[in-house]
């Protein structure tokens, strides 16, 4: 069955599910993450299990649920806890609950992710507003499942990440008194975290912040023409930097201090999209 079937068949029965909600937004939340969405009004909660084709959340602290709502007027579709290359799923397979929620009528994407930085002024706690990325991944999911219905087979990705929506979150920040900067997204496999050498090469390639994730869906939304803010927290300094050993459990620990935060500004972020 090509991507294209499953897109329809996830959206027919989302469609359903949700008599026809039509998301504006699509809200995708990083590691640890899942207690910073706003308030929604007629907030609908449907499991990844439950969606035909959904790839099932394997990781501590994502969820697992397809989330539906209104905030301040704007209607969101939220991937309450993402998917990840290193789980073991195709890379291309990664890509269908971003169309999904393209098909179901998102424009707008606010990706966030919890990161390890490599630039000592993005210190842990800070936000790292991406300006571009750098993807180490050596792989990417438009390969091998195209289909006009998704946009342009080559892709332009000059200004992926929304100078607008990138400026307003700097203010909001700025304004709640949160450390905020602009960054270059490295982008690795994972599962391990990186060793000090490969840290000092990512600082060559001139990259602020490092994950597992992101990128992926950042080149799917693209294809697909929604406007993209990517929202990175630094949850630890990157090996040799960090004066300790890095672990995932440490990661959540982090996340959790850093979830009234962002949820604030998704708060003044959303009316703005």
């Amino acid at each position: 069955m090509t991507q294209l079937k499953q897109v329809q068949e996830a959206v027919k029965f989302l469609n359903k599910k949700t008599k026809n909600f039509k998301p504006e937004i699509l809200l995708i939340t990083g590691s640890g993450m899942a207690g910073s969405i706003p308030e929604l009004e007629n907030k609908i909660v449907i499991p990844y299990s439950q969606i035909p084709h959904f790839l099932n959340s394997t990781i501590p602290g994502h969820p697992g649920n397809l989330i539906f709502g209104t905030y301040k007027g704007k209607k969101l579709v939220i991937l309450h806890g993402r998917f990840h290359f290193y789980e073991g799923y195709d890379m291309k397979d990664l890509a269908l609950s971003i169309r999904t929620a393209s098909f179901l009528g998102a424009k707008t994407m606010l990706v966030s992710a919890a990161v390890g930085s490599l630039n000592t002024k993005l210190t842990v706690g800070s936000l790292c507003v991406l300006k571009d990325h750098v993807n180490l991944m050596m792989h990417n999911p438009l390969i091998g499942n195209y289909d006009p219905a998704f946009g342009k087979r080559f892709i332009d990705l000059t200004d992926t990440y929304d100078k607008d929506l990138r400026k307003s979150v700097l203010q909001i920040a700025k304004k709640l008194k949160i450390k905020a900067g602009e960054g270059v997204y490295a982008a690795v496999t994972g599962p391990n975290f990186e060793t000090p050498s490969e840290i000092r090469m990512f600082k060559i390639l001139k990259a602020d912040v490092i994950g597992m994730s992101t990128v992926p869906e950042v080149l799917c939304a693209r294809q697909l023409g929604m406007k993209i803010c990517g929202l990175a927290w630094v949850v630890n300094m990157g090996c040799g930097i960090s004066k300790t050993p890095i672990s995932h459990e440490d990661t959540i620990k982090e996340t959790k201090k850093i979830e009234g935060s962002f949820k604030r500004i998704l708060e003044r972020l959303i009316p703005l999209c």
